[in-house]
């Protein structure tokens, strides 16, 4: 099972600006960045566009910046820069420009691209390109560049619209048309690796925008190596308007969460043929406790897509950054990090971007170890005369996550999110789900109170008499309760702990549960198991019923009785009198003096083991787990050689005798056996089941028997019983392909036989249907043809 967690954060770089040259009255971000891979360094570069001061790039593995591009106070910017790596000295640094001295005329701001070509070996840097992209009254957005689309780099605008360029000289070589919606969320994958693409090659872009009242615009664009721009998917979804949106995410796997401003966390699924509304993918999660619930401002929180369905949170709560790592899929908290606000922060109110960073799959592929780039920034007061100064703070944050969503990793991780999550009110009870619920409140007080009959009674009052009642009233997690009332064990509808004297235990309900075939041993926590809940209670006779009616007792707790049980035969073996002053000393697991009444004898309870079915696998490993003592397995051992001296000393019959033969009703020759012979052969398992468990323990526990001499002997007879009995087989074995045939036909005709009279006398009705064709007349005349069936 792969681990998810948030490693230990660290300051990049910080940053004051100001708005001097900023146009726009509206608040900016004091800084805006974006990640590139590098073949320099292994964690990447970060390029950072710092309001009126100029563009750099840093190295997150040296903590400096490589490159920058001081451009002045009047300088401003519209979106994250970009940095495309050309070779392992050179690369070219793309930012939209909102301001400058140097754009001719105002209605360029915004529209415009520059372009600088870096040479890190060369101090001397080349001229910047620009050029206008956009239309009047667009601004950029988003700037991308994708694997699958080499030399071109993609702009999307604030209205909606994508152009494809040359990376090099900047022209423009395609622009789909703007749908006019303001733009809340861009993303942008290699369609070789995106699951929701209908194309293999190219890139694919999801853009998500303002829609219609109360809904929000779902747009996937397919961009291939032609520079052609096509819409593949548009649809709406029930989300409101770009207002009440705090955080968009969106995987390459196609997993779309919405964050509202109420809260509500919203996913969904995108596939590759989505014709309507893309599918629910799990259900809305209601946050609680972060600071973006009570504050006007949504921009305090922000969400990241990482792998699968994980998705990473930042937000604000009790005055601090919390980093929440989620899988969306089964709605629960992996990892989780807090921190306290940077000082230089902590008297303005909070800007929260996540930023993607560089990522790495590990060498066995099943985790991704990577960093994403957390940007806080302060939003300036209205009423504050500084001047319009915002702080900026980057913060790496390393993480380590599963490549894929798993049910492995989710589980146990149900309560883990609790904290964040808003508190689900409780449905309302039918009536019978209220009696279940006051006969539980009734046998735990009964419980509690040390009068086990009591809760006896009232559940065996209430109990169905009929198989099928108990099967609808007898639900897994009221059974689950009662079992663990009884038992007194914490059910998980108390939060209070029952903790249950030797005396107060009702094993009448367990029996009738055990005999509805109701129980699991997963009802019970793994370290105790059922068969360990009732050893405690020295009712050996329900871990025998448990044996016959319980379908997934583990390999473990069964070990485990049986251990109980070794110990407690080898003590009456050495001493039968239980008040001598030499008996044996048993540890803690096996059975005291005042609790040995009851426990079966070895020979029948590894009957029990034998005939239950069990994996391999687990049971070596539980048998090398508990059987450590050399005697034990040698008690073990001396009931396996007791078997096989029996079963050897057994008549071997090829074939019924006249004697073991019976006619049904219907006429047909079943194998009843004889009388005395199902006597014989009940206390012994088949031949199958003595030579698993033998190699059960050889495998797990040889080492210990060649160390322990009086074990040596009781191996050689072992090995003498079964060498024969391996030849024996061998040859029988060989007769196999003759004598198939017949017992085929043997047991089909054994199940005609079971067919009640009215089933037979209603398929004899039932005419076979070429039969039936024969009666009818299946041509047809169509004017001067004849359309007939042919049936091969």
């Amino acid at each position: 099972m792969s681990n998810s967690n948030i490693n230990d954060i660290f300051v990049l770089s910080s940053y004051t600006s100001s708005a001097r040259g900023k146009a726009a009255a509206k608040y900016t971000p004091g800084v805006y960045a974006s990640s590139s891979k590098s073949a320099k360094s292994s964690d990447g570069f970060v390029t950072v566009a710092v309001q009126a001061d100029g563009v750099h790039v840093l190295d997150v593995s040296a903590l400096h910046p490589v490159i920058s591009h001081t451009l002045g106070p009047s300088t401003s910017f519209t979106c994250a820069p970009l940095t495309l790596p050309s070779s392992s000295k050179t690369s070219r640094t793309y930012a939209a420009i909102s301001s400058s001295p140097e754009l001719s005329l105002a209605e360029e701001a915004g529209r415009t691209i520059w372009m600088w070509q870096d040479d890190t070996s060369n101090s001397k840097q080349k001229e910047k390109r620009r050029n206008v992209i956009f239309s009047e009254g667009e601004k950029a957005y988003a700037l991308y560049a994708c694997e699958d689309l080499p030399e071109r780099i993609l702009a999307v605008s604030n209205t909606g619209s994508v152009t494809v360029m040359d990376a090099n000289t900047l022209e423009v070589k395609a622009t789909s048309d703007s749908n006019q919606s303001t733009v809340i969320h861009t993303s942008l994958f290699p369609a070789s690796t995106c699951s929701f693409s209908s194309s293999s090659k190219g890139g694919a872009l999801v853009m998500v925008s303002s829609g219609s009242s109360e809904n929000t615009r779902l747009r996937i664009f397919a961009i291939d190596e032609a520079d052609s721009i096509s819409l593949t998917e548009e649809n709406e979804i029930s989300v409101d308007s770009e207002e009440s949106i705090s955080s968009v995410s969106c995987s390459r796997t196609g997993v779309l969460s919405i964050l509202t401003t109420e809260g509500l966390w919203h996913s969904y699924q995108l596939t590759p043929e989505l014709s309507s509304p893309p599918d629910q993918f799990s259900s809305p999660l209601q946050l609680s406790g972060f600071s973006f619930l009570s504050e006007p401002s949504k921009l305090s929180v922000s969400l990241l897509a990482l792998t699968s369905s994980h998705v990473l949170l930042a937000a604000i709560a009790s005055q601090e950054i919390t980093l929440l790592l989620w899988d969306l899929q089964f709605s629960v908290l992996l990892a989780s990090h807090t921190f306290s606000i940077p000082s230089a922060l902590s008297s303005s109110s909070l800007h929260i971007r996540l930023v993607p960073g560089v990522d790495n799959a590990t060498k066995s592929g099943s985790q991704v170890v990577g960093q994403a780039i957390l940007v806080l920034s302060s939003v300036p007061s209205k009423e504050k005369s500084d001047g319009g100064k915002t702080v900026s703070i980057l913060v790496v944050v390393p993480y380590t996550v599963a490549a894929m969503s798993t049910i492995a990793a989710a589980m146990g991780r149900g309560d883990a999110g609790k904290k964040w999550l808003h508190a689900r009110e409780e449905k309302k009870l039918s009536a019978d789900e209220k009696t279940r619920q006051k006969l539980l409140d009734t046998m735990q007080s009964a419980m509690q109170s040390g009068r086990p009959q009591t809760a006896s009674a009232a559940f065996l009052k209430w109990a169905p008499k009929t198989d099928e009642s108990a099967a609808e009233q007898l639900s897994y997690n009221f059974t689950k309760d009662v079992l663990r009332t009884v038992l007194g064990l914490p059910t998980e509808s108390k939060s209070t702990s029952i903790t249950a004297s030797g005396s107060s235990y009702a094993p009448e309900v367990v029996r009738y549960l055990l005999e509805r075939r109701v129980v699991c041993s997963s009802m019970l926590p793994p370290s105790i198991g059922l068969l360990g809940a009732l050893r405690a209670k020295n009712d050996w006779a329900t871990i025998e019923l448990a044996f016959t009616t319980v379908l997934d007792l583990t390999e473990s707790e069964i070990v485990e009785c049986l251990l109980a049980v070794v110990r407690h035969s080898r003590s009456l073996a050495s001493d039968p009198a239980p008040n001598s002053e030499d008996a044996m000393q048993v540890d803690s697991i096996a059975a005291t003096p005042d609790s040995s009444v009851g426990i079966p004898p070895l020979i029948s309870f590894l009957n029990l083991l034998a005939s239950y079915p069990t994996s391999r696998g687990p049971l070596v490993v539980a048998f090398r787990k508990y059987m450590h003592d050399a005697e034990d397995l040698t008690a073990v051992l001396q009931v396996l050689d007791g078997w096989l001296a029996r079963r050897v000393r057994m008549d071997e019959r090829l074939l019924p005798s006249k004697k073991d033969l019976k006619k049904n009703e219907q006429g047909v020759w079943i194998v009843v056996g004889r009388k005395g012979d199902k006597d014989k052969t009940t206390d012994v398992p088949p031949l199958e089941k003595m030579s698993d468990i033998l190699q059960v323990v050889l495998d797990a526990c040889f080492l210990s028997l060649l160390q322990h001499p009086p074990s040596h002997k009781i191996l050689r007879k072992l090995q003498e019983k079964l060498t024969p009995e391996i030849s024996f087989s061998a040859n029988v074995e060989t007769l196999r392909g003759f004598l198939e045939p017949f017992a085929i036909a043997q047991e089909k005709a054994i199940k005609e036989s079971l067919v009640s009279p009215e089933e037979r006398e209603r398929e004899k009705q039932k005419v076979d249907w070429r039969q039936r064709r024969k009666g009818m007349d299946v041509g047809a005349d169509i004017g001067l043809y004849r359309l007939e069936e042919l049936v091969l």
